[in-house]
């Protein structure tokens, strides 16, 4: 009994060794894939956490799939992490995990996208890869950007104003004040005229 509880405990401290760091891209949204330390024993249960990097963008959403091997882990459930609010899981077949996660105010930066616990049941010794991360088909949601507000549209050319009506040049002028002069010594000759015709026909009526 002792033996077999020694074979297992080298297999289970010789199988996580060294932590595995698993990396997945989802456009610009990093996750990455950590292991805990060893030693562990048969029947723990491990967590193993999935960080995430934003790379500069704003998301609501997320997801990230995880592959872990049947024979070695049995699933037994994820937590969210501090980037997102809340984590779900759905099981496929063959080992597959989708987890998609969901943060209504917005997650920028590096931290934690879910925690997900396995139990490890492994019978045999045996060194393989445990778990893996792939990148799902569908892209998180990210946070549009503000854009700058549109330009109010331009009016149209203002109507021309009319242009004054043209002065008179200086010969213009000359000639009318020409007219004037020569209508107002008209004026006065014929006055004059009429003035000393009046005095001629007076006096001449005077004699007789």
């Amino acid at each position: 009994m002792k033996k077999t509880s020694l074979i297992i405990f080298l297999f289970i401290s010789y199988f996580f060794l060294w932590p595995r760091f698993l990396s997945a891209s989802v456009l610009a949204v990093k996750y990455s894939l950590v292991a805990p330390n060893p030693p562990y024993t048969r029947g723990q249960t491990i967590r193993f956490t999935i960080n995430i990097d934003t790379q500069g963008a704003t998301i609501k959403t997320g997801q990230i799939g995880m592959t872990y091997e049947t024979q070695y882990l049995e699933f037994v459930s994820t937590t969210p992490g501090n980037a997102m609010t809340t984590v779900s899981t759905s099981q496929l077949e063959g080992g597959k995990l989708l987890l998609s996660g969901e943060n209504t105010t917005g997650f920028s930066g590096a931290g934690v996208f879910a925690y997900v616990d396995l139990k490890l049941i492994a019978t045999s010794a045996g060194e393989t890869e445990l778990c893996v991360l792939w990148a799902p088909s569908i892209t998180p949601t990210t946070i549009p950007t503000t854009t700058a507000p549109t330009s109010p549209p331009t009016t149209g050319a203002p109507t021309s104003v009319p242009q004054p009506t043209k002065l008179p040049t200086s010969g213009e002028v000359k000639k009318t004040n020409a007219a004037v002069f020569f209508g107002f010594i008209f004026i006065i000759t014929f006055s004059l005229f009429r003035f000393l015709n009046k005095n001629v026909l007076f006096k001449k009526s005077k004699k007789t």
